[in-house]
Parts: C-alpha cells; structure tokens; sequence
C-alpha cells in the first residue's frame, strides 16, 4: 500500500505522541516537532505509510535521545490486557464456536494502537467491537485453509494486542497446530517485541521469532535473510493490525489480514467503514488494490 498526502498529519501526531512521553516541557516539544516537520518534504508517497512513520520514529528517537520513547506505555498495556486474559479465556471456553470466539478476540486487541487511537476505556472499545460482524469475512477460506495445514506464521502487531492473540493462538494449538509468533527486531513505536513476547509468556503457547527488522509493520526487504525464507516457506500466515496490511498487501502468500480499520486511508483502501473489522484473504484482495498515488 502507498502513502497518501492524508497520511502526512498522522505522521506528525505519531511523533507528537513519541515527545510527549518522554519531554515534558512545551517548549522543547515545539522545538522537536519544528525539526520533524522538515522532514516531510522528503517522504516520499511512493513509500508505505509503515516505511514512512518508522523515518519520523527515528528521528524523533534521535533527537529526543531515546530509543524507545513508548516503552513505558507499552509495559502498562502488556499487563492492563493481562488483567483481562482470564474474562477472555472465559469467553472462549464458554461459545458454541471457541475459533470463531477467539478470532473475534483477537481482532478486538486490534484497538490498542498508541500511535493512532487514545484509548480511553479498553473493556468498552472490546465490547463494542466484539459486537460488530466482520465487513469483509472470509472466515469461510480460513477456516478450509486451517483444517489442510499444521503449521502457522502468525505476524504480531502491537503491545497489549498480543495478550489478545495468545488466546487465540491457544485455540489454534488445541486444535493441534504448531504456531510460529513473529515480532519485530528492535522496539519501534509500539510494535511488539520479543520482551512483550516474554512478559505475557507467549513463549509458552508459541514459538517466538524476531523478523530481524527495525522497521513498523513488516517490510520484508529490511527483514533478516533467515525471516524472509520462512515468510516463503509458509502455508498459512496470519497478519496482524493495520501496519502489517500496508506492508504484506502487494506480498505472495496465503496471508490473511485480521484488523480494524482505524484510519480513513485503510477503510478506503479496503472499502469499508471507519471502525469496521476484516478478516480478509490477500488473494481475494489483490485483484481490489489500487495502484498507490505516486510522487
């Protein structure tokens, strides 16, 4: 997916929220986001939105001398979603339809998103979406791909979100598929990594791997030579959050996209609604991308 010239004011509300967890003092937030904002002349529209925010990140990063300015706020939604693990649990093993129960789950976790949204009250945003029907549903062509394969690449998006794809990957397991959990190589905004992986014990239901990238979503020219070879190799792959669509939508694969669309770019992009929930198959969507608009 191509970045659009309405994706330049999220860039900057991204590198706001970045300063603002780490510099207290008004004047000096100014002065940052001055220096951010001569950056934009020379993003270009022909990149990702992803590949776009991570060059904001890092320069914001650089000049607030922290690279990692969301650590605190990711710790903090790591064990908020813990908290609520066991009332998930609870759905799940009480449904008529436990994959469907934990799919929806975990599209729900797709909400925490601190370069996008503030969340103001997790357990009324999870209710609401795990009210909702799936725009584009193609549970149908998941669940005939699940039943022919034993093994899963399942791309994480964000922190706290992860607690919510541990249940469903627990579900997965019980049905005896072997799950592979992918996070990035180094912290960026709040994209998950392997210390999130390890503080909500995903390593117990999953194998845990690093794509070896420092860049959000999953770009896989920045990945490692060893990720991009088992990228290949998969049968199945479960993509996670907005940033991963944007990266992986024009990639080969069997690769099912599981978010909520949280930007207008997104729903347009998929043509849904502002706040609507996929699960959509990438061979059915590429036939509906749009050439990106370009420079």
């Amino acid at each position: 997916m191509r970045a659009k010239i309405s994706c330049i004011p999220c860039y900057l509300k991204q590198a706001l929220s970045a300063i603002k967890e780490v510099e207290k003092e008004p004047h000096r937030q100014r002065e940052i986001l001055n220096q951010i904002a001569k950056l934009l002349p020379e993003l270009s529209l022909s990149e990702t939105p992803a590949g776009n925010s991570t060059i904001v990140l890092r320069e914001v990063c650089r000049l607030l001398n922290d690279s990692d300015p969301f650590a605190r706020l990711k710790a903090h939604y790591n064990q908020l979603a813990l908290s609520l693990y066991p009332k998930l649990k609870k759905m799940v093993e009480k449904s008529s339809d436990p994959l469907d129960a934990a799919l929806k789950i975990a599209v729900a976790g797709n909400i925490i998103d601190l370069g996008i949204l503030k969340i103001k009250n997790l357990e009324g945003e999870i209710e609401e979406v795990l009210s909702q029907g799936f725009t584009i549903d193609h549970r149908k062509e998941f669940k005939k791909d699940l039943s022919c394969i034993n093994k899963i690449l399942y791309i994480g998006d964000n922190a706290g979100e992860i607690v919510f794809d541990k249940v469903f990957i627990e579900e997965l397991k019980r049905r005896n598929k072997d799950v592979i959990f992918v996070v990035r190589g180094k912290a960026v905004l709040n994209d998950v990594t392997i210390e999130d992986a390890k503080e909500v014990s995903m390593d117990e239901v999953a194998e845990v791997v690093e794509n070896g990238s420092s860049w959000i979503g999953t770009q896989l020219n920045t990945c490692s030579l060893q990720f991009r070879r088992l990228f290949s190799q998969s049968e199945l792959i479960i993509s996670k959050g907005q940033a991963n669509l944007e990266t992986l939508n024009e990639e080969k694969g069997n690769i099912y996209f599981i978010l909520r669309a949280k930007c207008e770019e997104i729903a347009a992009e998929l043509i849904v609604q502002l706040g609507d929930i996929v699960i959509a198959s990438n061979k059915k969507l590429q036939s509906q991308f749009k050439p990106g608009e370009g420079d």
